[in-house]
């Protein structure tokens, strides 16, 4: 969906008062309506004239499209970016006026939709085929959902006829697949999930940016990725070679022996990627065999007997 610049529209500077704004429309009416120029562009652009001055003309529709519009000139400075509407610009917003009829009766754009309510009327029937919509959203996620991989819900914004027939705003969530190994700033695309299209003409589709929460300010730029280790007493005290799943996909890690529970294993470059590439983090957790296991008391016994008399756990982990 593409942000629509009304001010440009109208021919006029931000600033323009109710005069100004009822001149530069009778002026453009002079242009542009079909009894007066048959070009195929003329009814277009009166199209766009009318819409424009429905939303300039009433003071508290302008006022709120003042805000969006501000917000979006912001993001395009900042950024330099096309004329595509931004995913943010949609959010926090809310309007509870119901639109008008335009002046030539026919439904409004999809951008006025978005912001204002539904359409003025039902869709026609032999109405002009027209892609839907593609929309954008931004979803948060744990760095652990791109180590492991993913589904997480989003809510999505979009334009479809509701039962009346009326071209409306509604909001669906929609389950999206993490993939192991995606990076901060990655889109995923999901056909047909955006706003519903014109004359029977195809669903647009959904463009989900995911980017990564920060857990806090020191970690704000961090790459690392930070995990849990779990081993069994034996592979902790003697050392052994294990297998565990980083970004990048299944590595093998070294235990060395006689690593404590709570020790933090680095795997550099194992992280998230980027210049230079994150590491991984592994946070050793030493997980007892419950006793009820086939073997298991007797081996505890044995080390009770063997290893007890030179073993104090209470004094012991002072030292590591």
């Amino acid at each position: 969906m593409r942000f629509e610049d009304y001010y440009e529209v109208m021919q006029l500077d931000a600033a323009a008062d109710a005069p100004a704004l009822k001149q530069a429309y009778r002026r453009l009416v002079r242009r542009y309506h079909p009894d007066l120029n048959g070009t195929p562009q003329a009814h277009d652009a009166m199209t766009r004239v009318n819409e424009a001055y429905e939303v300039l003309a009433d003071p508290k529709r302008r006022a709120a499209y003042d805000s969006v519009r501000r917000r979006e000139l912001a993001r395009r400075g900042a950024t330099q970016a096309s004329a595509d509407m931004a995913s943010e610009w949609k959010q926090g917003f809310d309007f509870d006026g119901e639109p008008t009829p335009g002046r030539t009766g026919e439904a409004f754009s999809d951008f006025f939709t978005s912001m204002f309510g539904r359409a003025a009327k039902p869709e026609p029937a032999d109405a002009k085929p027209e892609r839907g919509s593609d929309e954008h959203v931004k979803l948060l996620i744990d760095a652990a959902d791109s180590v492991d991989g993913a589904v997480r819900a989003v809510t999505v914004r979009t334009l479809a006829p509701d039962e009346k027939g009326h071209r409306a705003v509604a909001l669906r969530q929609i389950q999206v697949q993490i993939p192991k190994g995606i990076r901060a700033g990655q889109h995923l695309r999901l056909p047909g999930q955006g706003s519903a299209g014109r004359g029977g003409a195809a669903t647009g589709d959904l463009y989900v940016e995911v980017q990564f929460k920060q857990v806090d300010a020191g970690q704000a730029t961090s790459r690392d990725v930070h995990e849990r280790l779990p081993l069994a007493p034996w592979e902790a005290a003697l050392g052994a070679e294990v297998v565990t799943t980083t970004p990048a996909g299944q590595v093998s890690v070294s235990v060395p022996p006689d690593t404590p529970h709570g020790k933090r294993l680095r795997l550099r470059g194992q992280g998230l990627s980027g210049e230079p590439a994150g590491d991984l983090v592994l946070e050793v957790a030493v997980v007892l065999p419950p006793s009820t296991l086939p073997g298991a008391r007797t081996a505890y016994q044995v080390m009770a007997e063997m290893v007890g008399k030179n073993f104090e756990p209470r004094t012991s982990r002072r030292g590591h």
